[in-house]
Formats: structure tokens, C-alpha cells, sequence
């Protein structure tokens, strides 16, 4: 039985509802003393409300798919067996296979370092935290130039969580210390700026300005107070799920400073409800400046694209397939697909180690 399917749903409601009106009807038939029927309804109570939250977490899952299977559920898979398949812009023709699996050596211990700072934009007026993570190795050369990697969270979500659910730091050492990858400078600035609002990095008439809080403050930030690269060759930016929409959109939005984009089970149109509000002020030319879609058929300085999602998961499977329809010789689009998982964390830092491989050949 899936474990997103309409049967198991079915069946979840049916036996969370069917044990409530068991407690009702039987409520005052239980045997014994008193002590032991309320030992016993209270054991009946229990079990009927830990099947009403079941049937709730099924239904939100059936619709989120954050665990797409039963092998997803209890994690009996190698997302290490997915690979990156090439799509050149126009064609999307599948070529060999260049991804390895990385081996991870035993008692390996990041030395990097992780430090925060709060962050006023000088164009945007946002003010909020971003994570700066530094390699074992930076300032031994005073004039090395680092590459930087912007990594984004979902919605709703915190820049943290690339380093604690996936793992980010550990994650990164085990692939340099094999020769899988190489380091990059990275940097984890707060998405969601204005909770409980999802606003889709969006420059919002008479709210906030996260686009260019994203795409402009952070990044002047970072060029100014480190030693990185200025060259746009140099400048990656990736994110998860909403934060994967908001990493093509700021890649595609900023060209001049960004070469590579990593959308992660992400999507690429602007999507408006009741979490975002009015994104736009009514205006079809400030959503259509908002599309990551158009803005790649738009593109006009060379640039690369990884799409990262799974087979099974269908909203995710959909919207890559409308960007690999693209044509536009300047955006080259890659794709890493696994064949399980849903939407969650968990399958993400799976993909991490071919992720990070990927974009150290994309930027060597």
C-alpha cells in the first residue's frame, strides 16, 4: 500500500474515526474496579487521538510528499546512487555518467569555522542574520581569492539547517579530504525576513526588499569584509525547496555576480496565497520579472544550471521538466535526479556529496 496513495489515507481516517466512536460507545462498559476502567479508557483515549494525529500527518504528507515511499519513511536507500546527467540547452540529450561516489574516511573532523554577523543592507534596509562558514585553510594564503557558494533554506526556514539536517560542514570535508571537491566559502544569509510571510525573495511594492537583500547587500557584503573572488565564474548560489526557487531567480536576476545556480526540489514560477499576500501590487510585469522561467529565456551572459529533485516527487519532477524545456544556448542545465525520496531534508544532504562534486568541475 503507498504511502502516499488514496487507500492508505483511506484506511488512516477510517481506523483514527472508528476508534473515537469506539471510545464513545464503550466509554462506560469497561470491566473492573473503578481504577482499572479508567486505566482503561484512559489507554483507548490515548491510542484514538495517536490515530487522529497519524491520519494528520499522513494527509499533510500525501500532499507535501515529504517522505515520497516506505523505503523513504525509514531511509532504506542510497541516494548516493543517483547521478548527474547533462542537458545542453535545446536538446536535452542524456551523457555520461562523471559523478562518483564519494568514500568517507572514518573519524573525520571538520576543521572549519562557522561565525554569524548581523547584516544591514545598505539597498534593501533588511537587517538580519548571515553564517559565514570559512575553510580550514583561509587567510594561509593572503592572496587567495575564495569561490563563494550562497546556500538558501525553504519556507518556512532557517539558514542553520543546511548546518545541522544536512549536515553542510561535515558533508564538505568528507568530499575535499577524498579529492572529490574542492572548498568554497560559504555563505547562509536569513531567507525568510519577515515571518510568518513567505515572500518569495521578492522586492515587494511597500514591504520588504529581499531580492535585493539576497542579491545585492549579502554579496557586497561578503566582497567587501572577505577575501573572495570577484569573478562571476566564481559565484554560486543554491537553495531547497522555496529557497531553490529563490536561488534561480537570484542567479537568472543577477547574472553580473552569479555564474551558477542550484535549485534543489525547487519550482519556477511565482506562486501567491494566503502565506505570501500580494506579492506584486497587481503588477503582470513585476511577477513576470519574478519568473525564474522567463528570466532564463531572457538570460544573456553564459551560465550553468543543476536541477535536483527525485523521481517521485511529482510537483518537483513537474517544474524541472519546464525548465529543461528552455532554449537558451546561454544557460547550460545539468540535472541530478534521484530515483527515491520525497521533499525532505533528508534526501537533500544525500544529494549533497554529488552536489558539491558537481559544482567543483563546474567551478574548478
Amino acid at each position: 500500500m503507498s504511502l502516499t496513495g488514496t487507500h492508505f489515507f483511506a484506511v488512516t481516517i477510517s481506523v483514527a474515526v472508528l476508534s473515537n466512536v469506539f471510545l464513545i460507545l464503550f466509554w462506560n462498559r469497561f470491566r473492573g474496579r473503578p481504577v482499572a476502567k479508567n486505566i482503561q479508557r484512559f489507554l483507548v483515549l490515548i491510542f484514538a487521538q495517536l490515530l487522529v494525529v497519524t491520519g494528520f500527518f499522513v494527509g499533510l504528507n500525501r500532499s507535501m510528499v515529504f517522505f515520497a515511499n516506505w523505503d523513504d519513511l525509514f531511509g532504506s536507500y542510497d541516494s548516493n546512487q543517483a547521478v548527474v546527467t547533462k542537458i545542453q540547452s535545446g536538446r536535452g540529450t542524456f551523457l555520461d555518467t562523471y559523478i562518483r561516489t564519494a568514500k568517507v574516511q572514518p573519524n573525520f573532523h571538520s576543521r572549519g569555522g562557522v561565525f554569524s554577523f548581523p547584516l544591514s543592507g545598505n539597498k534593501s534596509g533588511i537587517t538580519a542574520p548571515v553564517y559565514v562558514y570559512l575553510p580550514p585553510t583561509y587567510g594561509v594564503d593572503p592572496n587567495k581569492k575564495w569561490p563563494v557558494l550562497i546556500l538558501l533554506p525553504g519556507y518556512p526556514g532557517v539558514p542553520t539547517t543546511w548546518l545541522h539536517a544536512l549536515d553542510l560542514v561535515n558533508i564538505l570535508r568528507k568530499q575535499v579530504s577524498t579529492g572529490f571537491a574542492h572548498d568554497f566559502l560559504v555563505v547562509l544569509p536569513t531567507l525568510n525576513v519577515a515571518p510568518p510571510r513567505d515572500t518569495q525573495c521578492t522586492d515587494i511594492p511597500g514591504g520588504p526588499q529581499v531580492k535585493t537583500w539576497l542579491g545585492v547587500d549579502v554579496p557586497n557584503a561578503i566582497s567587501a569584509g572577505l577575501s573572495v573572488s570577484e569573478d562571476r565564474k566564481e559565484w554560486a548560489i543554491a537553495g531547497y525547496s522555496t529557497g531553490g526557487f529563490c536561488a534561480a531567480k537570484i542567479a537568472l536576476g543577477y547574472p553580473e555576480r552569479f555564474s551558477v545556480s542550484i535549485p534543489i526540489a525547487g519550482y519556477f514560477e511565482p506562486d501567491t496565497g494566503k502565506l505570501t499576500g500580494d506579492l506584486f501590487g497587481g503588477s503582470q510585469t513585476l511577477k513576470d520579472a519574478n519568473s525564474p522561467l522567463l528570466l532564463a529565456k531572457k538570460l544573456q551572459l553564459p551560465s550553468r544550471m543543476l536541477l535536483v529533485g527525485t523521481v517521485i516527487d511529482p510537483g518537483v519532477a513537474k517544474e524541472m521538466a519546464k525548465m529543461e524545456r528552455v532554449h537558451n544556448p546561454n544557460l547550460l542545465i545539468d540535472q541530478l535526479v534521484s530515483k527515491n525520496g520525497g521533499h525532505s531534508t533528508k534526501v537533500w544532504k544525500g544529494q549533497l556529496p554529488q552536489i558539491l562534486v558537481w559544482l567543483s568541475k563546474v567551478i574548478p
